[in-house]
């Protein structure tokens, strides 16, 4: 039985960077376990620790991803064809997340991590978020994009807002932990709709 539930969408996009997101499978193992052992990417991962030596095992991997692949599009994300990171589009699995909600809204969260460290600091992960916010509204008809990160996280914090997410609640953390504050932030379908080039050059 495979570990990974996988599918068959690929999404494309990039800029100066050819960015594909493909789908993840059992094949893509070996790439998690050494992203997932390594202390300094799940630093910027994994909040709600105060362990910077953090490093799962391929037992841990297994149940991360097996787990989470069951409700989630998991995409492996390649740039100019070599792959670099992964990212997921999951339906909101925290029922306090969910209780802010009515119980039908459609409400999805994106997480994502750049393995590869050469890669880092190059406005990748901007993008390909922006092609899992296109996914999220235009394909699924999400109705809701709830996402976090932690206030240690700069570089998260300006990336959802680059893309029209707003922080709605900050969260204090118990100590210790690397950060203080875990922040929500939020995209409405009716506001990435709003902001929509088509849209404004009709004035709507």
């Amino acid at each position: 039985m495979s570990v990974i539930k996988t599918h068959d969408i690929t999404l494309y996009g990039g800029t100066d960077i050819k960015i594909a997101l493909r789908p993840l499978s059992d094949e893509h193992l070996p790439l998690l376990y050494k992203w997932c052992a390594d202390p300094e990417i799940l630093y910027w991962t994994e909040g709600g620790t105060a362990d910077i030596c953090l490093s799962y095992d391929p037992d841990t991997v297994n149940d991360i991803y097996g787990g989470v692949s069951r409700e989630a599009f998991c995409f492996l994300v390649e740039a100019d064809g070599h792959p670099i990171g992964e990212c997921w589009l999951q339906r909101m699995n925290l029922p306090g997340v969910r209780a802010m909600y009515p119980e039908t809204t459609d409400v999805r969260r994106i997480d994502m991590c750049i393995g590869e460290k050469a890669y880092w600091n190059r406005g990748i992960g901007t993008q390909f978020v922006g092609m899992l916010v296109d996914f999220a509204f235009c394909a699924q008809r999400a109705d809701v994009l709830h996402c976090f990160c932690e206030d240690y996280n700069i570089r998260s914090r300006r990336m959802w807002e680059k893309h029209g997410f707003s922080r709605i609640l900050a969260e204090e953390l118990p100590q210790p932990q690397k950060g203080k504050w875990q922040y929500h932030y939020r995209l409405t379908r009716q506001e990435f709709e709003s902001k929509r080039p088509e849209n404004n050059r009709n004035g709507r």
